[in-house]
């Protein structure tokens, strides 16, 4: 009932749409009905880069018909779904296109994005191991193996493989703010630091990469640091709710209570299910001697996760000592 870090970060993907042209087929080798499919698949790409999906769709759908056995159609339709919302549409495209091309690398990895959303890590774990064995220089695969591994606890797992798709690709700046969040969470602070450094000089307005930094540096025993961190997370986003909880943690601990309310304020408006915020802004109320607002927001804390029933009365029990010692 601490530190909070956005974990569900920077999923990659290998490419977008599959786009046709004289580089990938040739006209002399195209047959009537795979020519046709291909000028709807150009037309609809078109369409895509018009923001125009449901018309992208719509020549997709001429593709598939067109030429059923022409797995770029597939895809291309796969990823025009995925983005308008059609998770399931998608799926059971990307199914299709590695029925017909089993070496469908981009198909596996983005395939799994749809599985990660659903929870579905060892079919993640499954999708992008399988594209690492066709393609071991691909290194969104790499990196979106390494999330399904940290949400299944395998810590050094998704270690090895952040490691190595840094190591293929030192541009990802997503994959150093997820190798950041899994050093954070063994301790590493330093390491946590360092990689939220290079996050943030590849992509300096990374409001998670200065979120998990200033929590780094809030363990580290260094508030000024932590507090510009926060700072400049909230300045980027102002609806990220996880930099205004911790934030809010600082500010209490430097005794501005009032600033540190506003700021569990802030993070209960934008996600009303943070049981955490409810805690410690009872625990900051109690402080201020509001008791009978402090015990309605430890109620509301554990009717949204009575599982914190232990850790919230360790936590009041220590507040209130402390408290009367300072008195």
């Amino acid at each position: 009932m601490n530190l909070k870090i956005s974990l569900l970060i920077s999923f990659l993907f290998p490419s977008s749409l599959c786009l046709l042209g004289p580089t990938t087929t040739s006209a002399q080798t195209l047959t009537p009905r795979r020519a046709t499919a291909a000028s709807y698949i150009e037309r609809g790409n078109a369409w895509v880069v018009r923001g125009e999906l449901e018309r992208a769709i719509a020549d997709y759908d001429l593709a598939v018909v067109s030429d059923p056995s022409f797995a770029d159609a597939w895809y291309n339709r796969a990823i025009a779904r995925y983005r308008k919302g059609d998770n399931d549409g998608a799926l059971a495209d990307f199914d299709r296109v590695i029925k017909l091309n089993p070496r469908y690398v981009e198909a596996y990895v983005n395939r799994s994005r749809i599985r990660y959303g659903c929870g579905d890590l060892d079919g993640v774990i499954r999708d992008n191991s399988r594209a690492i064995d066709l393609n071991p220089r691909l290194a969104e695969a790499w990196n979106n193996r390494g999330l399904a591994r940290r949400d299944k606890g395998d810590l050094d797992g998704a270690l090895a493989d952040f490691d190595q798709a840094i190591k293929l690709d030192s541009r990802l700046s997503q994959t150093y703010l997820n190798r950041s969040a899994v050093r954070f969470l063994k301790r590493d602070l330093d390491g946590a630091i360092s990689d939220c450094d290079n996050a943030i000089k590849l992509k300096p307005d990374f409001a998670e990469a200065w979120s998990i930094r200033g929590a780094a540096r809030q363990f580290k025993g260094d508030p000024e640091g932590a507090l510009a961190d926060y700072n400049r997370a909230i300045a980027i986003d102002p609806g990220f709710a996880d930099a205004w909880f911790n934030r809010a943690l600082v500010q209490r601990d430097r005794g501005e209570l009032d600033l540190a309310i506003a700021g569990f304020n802030r993070a209960i408006e934008l996600n009303p299910r943070n049981a955490d915020a409810y805690a410690h802004r009872g625990l900051t109320r109690l402080i201020q001697g509001r008791d009978a607002e402090a015990r309605a927001d430890f109620d509301q804390c554990l009717r949204l996760n009575g599982n914190l029933k232990a850790s919230l009365e360790r936590l009041i029990s220590e507040m209130e000592q402390r408290h009367a010692t300072k008195k």
